[in-house]
């Protein structure tokens, strides 16, 4: 069963939260990460942590600036891959 967007975006806030931000930090999901303080290394792991929790492929091809710029990207990407 696929996540909603809604749902990984959630869940991955919750793990920004939790590892990364600060409790009081504000996550503008189009706000691009480096604009947060998160960097390559953080993003490889959130990318880690979507295709763990939730059996998403991302394929290398894929892991691009483009892909990887903010957490929206990162959602919109993780859910193109998802299997139905």
């Amino acid at each position: 069963m696929s996540a909603t967007p809604a749902k990984i975006q959630e869940e991955v806030s919750a793990y920004l939260f939790k590892r990364f931000l600060a409790k009081d930090a504000k996550l503008d999901p189009s706000i691009p990460f480096s604009e947060l303080g998160i960097d390559s290394m953080t993003v490889v792991e959130l990318v880690m942590f979507l295709e763990e929790r939730f059996g998403i492929e991302i394929p290398s091809d894929q892991l691009t600036g483009d892909n990887l710029k903010s957490l929206e990207s990162l959602i919109a990407c993780a859910v193109a891959n998802q299997s139905s």
